[in-house]
């Protein structure tokens, strides 16, 4: 049986690595505010949450929109996939008490598998009945639950508690064996029940023989259990499969659900800050339009989000120039997350988002100088470049931070303006935040260019906005001359 509430024909993988860098990702777009929305202090949710935003850099527009389905009825009906996680967890928890070892030698323990399959059935049962009172609306739950009712009907389950039973050999075991050449036994098959009963119709039976151990025959006792053991193997084997196949089946739910629990969670804090949440739309190549979008990390840590507004089109790339502390960082941060979520099937802290599918995402943020390291901050930057050049996916989502800060604005602006060209005529989509005139300049006069600039009143206070206009040689005078002389400067 399939899942499928997240992607349309497969289920989620949680054993598929990382890419190359997430661990940067995660730190410079600051995910731990979002993941301590959706996971809280649950660590196996968490993880579920870094996978499923990490492999949605791969998405296809129709997983995205069939993922979008699934979040918008969790976002509906928080109480229904909260108790699918439940279930999936208890089940699974249920299941793994009863088959404690069971699968750690070659020889399955039977009664452990039959314990844990009924563990699992309990479960498939409490499933259906959950799914089958709740009003679905959404192509995955509605798929999901008529994938179920078609396998797990009466029948089913009647049959699959009376096998169960005849497992348990209240009748004894029955089966049937050959002799070798060197007289030994071998070739052990079970045999049903109902065998045991006129087998052999057909005029007189064929002569019989009964060994009846003496009560302090160990020997005797020790050999027959031996071969009953032959005798059940495979019936404990294929029972064993079963379970396990079963069990990841609900291995699946958790991990689907929890995800879409945390969906629902992440919401619910938003929605309760009197923030916008929309849908984004997947569209095609690098084309990028939104309206109101915010960091959403940010906004759960402070409590209120500042808004950007852009109709970028196929512009490539994006440079953003400005005053300090101007919101420029921020802003590289929402629409990194943004891109994350609309890949993830999620909603985005906008009014409205519009963006091409990227097949990687990569941050080259600056960072403090390490002094325990032997090499300086520039000469830790180009590694750190390189080390992200050398796994570039063919059409990535690359966001730059005051890279080449660590050295002159000459030198800095020149590394940094040949890269950004070579990123893009690799068709690599680029952002880059610098505070260097020199390099934004360098474009200046491309019309693939968008220019933002971090907006300033000029009484000199931010309004944390981004808007549409060219770098210029004296964006800091005036915070350098506050700095040095005070706020009556200029």
């Amino acid at each position: 049986m399939r899942v499928g509430l997240l992607f349309p024909d497969r289920d989620l993988d949680l054993a598929h690595p990382f890419p190359f860098g997430w661990e940067d990702v995660e730190h410079d777009l600051g995910l731990g505010d979002v993941y301590r929305a959706m996971a809280g202090e649950d660590g196996y949710l968490l993880e579920v949450v870094r996978k499923v935003l990490a492999q949605g850099l791969t998405s296809q527009a129709a997983t995205v929109l069939h993922r979008q389905e699934a979040v918008r009825e969790a976002l509906e009906r928080p109480d229904l996939v909260e108790a699918l996680y439940t279930l999936a967890g208890e089940t699974l928890a249920a299941k793994r008490r009863e088959s404690y070892g069971l699968f750690r030698r070659d020889r399955p323990d039977l009664y452990g598998a039959i314990k844990a399959m009924e563990a699992l059935l309990k479960g498939l049962r409490a499933l259906l009945a959950l799914l089958q009172r709740t009003p679905l609306t959404s192509p995955p739950f509605q798929a999901l639950e008529a994938r179920l009712e078609a396998v797990l009907t009466p029948a089913f389950f009647r049959q699959a508690e009376a096998h169960l039973e005849a497992l348990r050999f209240p009748k004894g075991v029955w089966m049937a064996a050959g002799l070798s050449r060197e007289g030994r036994s071998q070739g052990y098959t079970l045999l049903p029940p109902e065998e045991r009963r006129a087998w052999w119709p057909f005029g007189k039976r064929p002569r019989t023989y009964v060994l009846t151990l003496h009560p302090r025959d160990e020997a005797g006792a020790r050999i027959l259990g031996e071969i009953r053991e032959k005798g059940i193997l495979e019936a404990a084997k294929a029972l064993a499969t079963a379970v396990e196949e079963v069990a990841r089946f609900f291995e699946s739910l958790r991990a689907e659900a929890g995800f879409l629990l945390g969906a629902a969670r992440l919401a619910g804090r938003l929605k309760a800050l009197g923030l916008p949440l929309a849908f984004p739309t997947p569209a095609e190549g690098l084309r990028l339009a939104f309206r109101g979008l915010y960091d959403v990390g940010l906004a759960l840590r402070q409590g209120m989000a500042v808004g950007n507004d852009l109709e970028a089109h196929d512009r490539n790339p994006i440079l953003i120039t400005g005053a300090n502390r101007g919101g420029k960082t921020t802003f590289l941060r929402s629409l990194g997350l943004a891109q994350l979520f609309l890949q993830a099937g999620l909603f985005v802290g906008a009014e409205r988002f519009e963006s091409g599918l990227v097949d990687g995402l990569f941050t080259h943020f600056k960072r403090e100088e390490d002094r325990a390291l032997e090499a300086g901050k520039f000469e830790e930057e180009l590694r750190r470049l390189d080390g992200l050049v050398a796994h570039l996916t063919p059409k990535p989502l690359f966001l730059f931070n005051e890279s080449f800060a660590a050295t002159s604005e000459l030198e800095g602006s020149e590394l940094g303006a040949q890269v950004v060209r070579a990123l893009v005529e690799a068709g690599v989509r680029v952002v880059f935040v610098t505070h260097f005139y020199t390099l934004a300049a360098a474009f200046l006069g491309d019309e693939r260019t968008l220019f933002l600039k971090a907006e300033r009143l000029p009484d000199g206070r931010r309004t944390y906005r981004l808007r549409l206009e060219p770098p210029e040689p004296t964006a800091y005078a005036q915070d350098l001359l506050r700095q040095v002389f005070g706020e009556e400067a200029g």
